[in-house]
């Protein structure tokens, strides 16, 4: 691959006090990730300096202040430093306000390098909630933040799980099942099954299939379990399908999953739905791409994992794949826009 096709890559070390400087730095010691992009970091120097020492890897910051600066050399990490965390209160496996305040700013600023058009997309690392509250920070994940960083609406941003050929729309993301039930209404669901018509697309699926889970037991068996089908998932798929969308449903979800990757993209209603299929297939391997803004960015599939923080035992797999993921997309973009 070229380096003019490659794409310039933003990631965010996300909550420090979690695994994600530690699998950030392990994805670039991997040399493919250079074959297919040209990397760099948003974080804290202090707290990567700390991680290169303490795990014994071969790396070397290099501290930039634009993104011209970049080497984009293997080895040699570029970072954005925003300094912001104090290591005289820093500890692994202990988030607090000071973490989740730092991995807002680097998510912050990694965004508007991309609506700068500096970087071709961003990578989110893993973030912990309870973190981001102690700083009084709203926050209820990924895609509502970029949605907000992006001036999009919040409900029009969804987020995508891929794994290979496995790829799940989140209709309802970080909500209660209470108010997911609440959510579920046909604009909503209509925008999801848009959104990812729109992401297969950039993913190089002329007219992806997407097939369409219901909410109740039994897609609800004809209005016997529930008349969401009825009243809301059947029309939201009606209404795409006028616009020569390919979906399909809605499905019993406990069946529909069982033939997880047959069809190219599911869309499901509420949280678990989504991550528990996919979870089972691939948990260390998965890429969470929002969808819906301008913006191309993802996340890895899991969380900050504070039990082994620290350890030096976290895997970068998912950040190999979603720098992979993200670098298909951009590519397949350059092409069609070329």
């Amino acid at each position: 691959m070229t380096t003019s096709v490659k794409p310039i890559i933003a990631i965010t070390v996300g909550d420090v006090s979690g695994i994600g400087p530690e699998i950030a730095l392990k994805a670039l010691l991997d040399p493919h990730t250079y074959d297919c992009s040209r990397p760099l970091l948003v974080g804290d120097a202090n707290v990567l300096s700390h991680c290169i020492a303490k795990f014994n890897l071969p790396l070397k910051l290099n501290l930039i202040n634009r993104v011209s600066d970049a080497a984009f050399s293997h080895g040699q990490v570029d970072l954005i430093d925003l300094a912001n965390i104090e290591m005289s209160r820093f500890s692994f496996g202990e988030g607090d306000a000071m973490t989740g305040s730092a991995m807002i700013d680097y998510t912050k600023k990694a965004v508007m390098l991309a609506l700068q058009g500096e970087v071709h997309a961003v990578i989110g690392g893993p973030h912990t909630k309870s973190s981001v509250e102690k700083a009084g920070i709203e926050f209820d994940g990924y895609p509502g933040l970029v949605a907000k960083l992006t001036g999009t609406k919040e409900e029009e941003a969804f987020l995508m799980l891929v794994s290979g050929n496995l790829r799940v729309v989140n209709t309802t993301l970080h909500v209660s099942l209470k108010q997911a039930l609440e959510l579920v209404k046909k604009p909503l669901v209509e925008k999801a099954i848009r959104a990812a018509d729109s992401a297969g697309k950039a993913l190089g699926m002329s007219s992806p299939s997407i097939a369409v889970a219901g909410l109740n037991p039994h897609a609800g068996e004809g209005g016997l379990f529930g008349e969401e089908e009825q009243n809301e998932i059947t029309p939201a798929i009606e209404g795409v399908l006028e616009d020569g969308i390919q979906a399909a449903g809605p499905f019993p979800a406990d069946t529909l999953f069982a033939e997880f990757g047959k069809q190219d993209i599911y869309v499901a209603m509420y949280h678990d739905q989504a991550h528990v299929p996919i979870k089972m297939k691939a948990l260390k391997n998965i890429a969470a791409l929002t969808i819906g803004t301008p913006v191309l960015f993802a996340s890895v599939g899991h969380g900050s994992a504070p039990d082994i923080a620290g350890k030096g035992i976290a895997e970068p797999a998912s950040v190999i794949q979603t720098i992979e993921l993200l670098s298909s997309i951009n590519v397949k973009n350059q092409l069609i826009n070329s």
